[in-house]
């Protein structure tokens, strides 16, 4: 059996995957965490789900190559679609989607989720949009890590189902309740350029025509760095 080597990306998700019976990583691209969480004992089998054929096939032919395919079943289907019940999966994994595509998955498919399922979820960008989706449904974010794979940060968020005593904040939404408590170097290092950012997107665009878009945009930033520079005045 090849030792499975994964990105510092996936290795955080893998570092959140709790000791469960089985993980359904949902579009598993190459099913190289499945097959780690296998290796390594953390999960004692693991479902790798496909929407599309391509994957599906490279995802099969690497599940062979470390002899696991009686441990990990590759499945084409769209989201939680691939899971036969609801609780089949004690974890699962969905990672290198946008915020968006992940909460629309977890909205479709949470009749598949079980109650003590706990969720490993890894947004390319907007993470308020999967925060928020958790915190309306009665998850709880129990913890989150900030990793940094290139010229790209990402965040990583497991949740639980449990007693909520109140709802997120739109600071906690935005920058997460559990890294804001954190306040990590990279954490400060990606709200600091944030804040920057902002700055001179506001500045282009009031010297810009004023359209309702534009407007739109104008009030949707200065949301945005209010937010922050609230955050790092109080810190």
């Amino acid at each position: 059996m090849e030792k499975i080597h994964l990105s510092p990306r996936l290795d955080c998700v893998l570092h959140f995957v709790p000791r469960v019976e089985c993980l359904a990583d949902i579009g598993s691209d190459h099913a190289h965490l499945p097959c780690r969480a296998v290796q390594i004992g953390r999960v004692d089998s693991a479902i790798a789900g496909e929407v599309r054929p391509g994957p599906l096939y490279q995802s099969t032919v690497n599940v062979a190559k470390q002899g696991l395919q009686d441990r990990i079943d590759v499945r084409l289907g769209d989201g939680l679609d691939v899971l036969r019940e609801q609780g089949e999966a004690s974890a699962i994994s969905i990672a290198g989607m946008g915020g968006e595509l992940i909460a629309d998955i977890l909205e479709r498919g949470k009749k598949k989720i079980g109650k003590k399922t706990v969720l490993i979820l890894q947004p390319n960008s907007r993470e308020p949009r999967v925060r928020r989706w958790l915190d309306h449904n009665g998850w709880i974010i129990s913890d989150e890590a900030i990793v940094n794979e290139g010229h790209h940060v990402y965040e990583v968020i497991r949740a639980c189902q449990g007693y909520k005593p109140k709802s997120l904040s739109e600071l906690e939404l935005m920058m997460g309740p559990v890294l804001s408590s954190k306040q990590e170097r990279l954490f400060i290092k990606k709200w600091k350029n944030r804040e920057r950012r902002l700055s001179s997107i506001l500045k282009a665009l009031r010297n810009t025509k004023q359209s309702d878009e534009v407007l739109k945009k104008i009030e949707e930033s200065q949301k945005e760095l209010h937010l922050i520079h609230s955050y790092f005045e109080n810190k």
